[in-house]
């Protein structure tokens, strides 16, 4: 199956259309060279200027990108091609835009229902610092903070971080505190946290986000990322391997999710060493 298609089925309440595009914040835009499907991605570009324009503006460093797939493009000469192009550029990134559009139709996947004793289960947040890396709309933040102190919820996308807001502010937590960052960089002062926890979030700069959890938490701290890879990703997995490795230190177990096993990762960091270098 096409990741359009999947995506059609995964987001099947999502109202998608070309001019969402528009939405894109820089750094999703700076995602899409390696991702989208370039001659789907030319046809648009060629159809629609205005869009061109605005996603060199808006992130110029994949102007080079753009230059690239319109010279080895043409424009379509057909209706039927230009919409399948618009419609097969749409859904390859529709995790992008839904993020951007539709935060509800995120919110209310069936992912999300995993039990949270898998985390409960490896530390006590009672009274703890938290912080949660890419919090999305808010699914896991709601359930660390019935428990925590404070939790610090990191979210890039600005939209998520509005809806995370509004919900904050509708259910009047007072320990909840939304920020704008990325798990390569967090806006938080070192060791400020007591666990640091990250939901189907990890990977994007994995070398980069592990160091800057390593700076964030505590001696002594909890890292915990719970859904980590997918088991059917198998025991190849770059993310996988890394985090297993002696360099990192992570323990590992398996665990159900309504879509399947996945692995959830852990470590506590080294309560005898206050650097942000990996464990050894």
């Amino acid at each position: 199956m096409s990741r359009a298609n999947f995506f059609k089925e995964f987001f099947k309440n999502a109202d998608l259309e070309l001019e969402d595009l528009l939405l894109l914040e820089s750094f999703q835009l700076s995602y899409l060279p390696g991702w989208v499907p370039e001659d789907a991605f030319s046809t648009v570009l060629f159809q629609h200027p205005a869009i061109r324009r605005f996603m060199v503006k808006k992130c110029p460093e994949i102007g080079d990108f753009i230059s690239k797939v319109i010279e080895e493009g043409e424009p379509a000469s057909c209706t039927e091609r230009i919409l399948e192009a618009e419609d097969e550029l749409i859904w390859t990134i529709a995790d992008l835009l839904v993020y951007n559009k539709c935060p509800e139709v995120y919110d209310n996947l069936a992912f999300h229902q995993w039990d949270f004793n898998e985390i409960m289960g490896i530390t006590s947040l009672d009274g703890k610092v938290v912080v949660e890396g890419g919090a999305g709309t808010g699914k896991v933040t709601f359930r660390i903070a019935k428990f925590a102190h404070q939790v610090f919820a990191v979210e890039p996308v600005g939209r998520l971080r509005q809806f995370l807001r509004e919900k904050v502010a509708e259910k009047d937590f007072r320990n909840i505190f939304v920020l704008d960052g990325f798990l390569n960089a967090i806006p938080l002062p070192d060791n400020i946290g007591d666990v640091l926890i990250t939901s189907h979030a990890l990977g994007w700069h994995l070398e980069e986000e592990l160091l800057e959890f390593e700076r964030i938490v505590k001696p002594g701290g909890f890292i915990i990322h719970c859904p980590g890879t997918a088991l059917s990703s198998g025991d190849e997995d770059p993310t996988h391997l890394a985090l297993i490795s002696p360099e990192w230190g992570y323990e590992m177990s398996i665990y159900q999710e309504p879509d399947g096993p996945k692995r959830k990762y852990w470590k506590k960091t080294n309560p005898g060493d206050t650097s942000c270098s990996p464990a050894t």
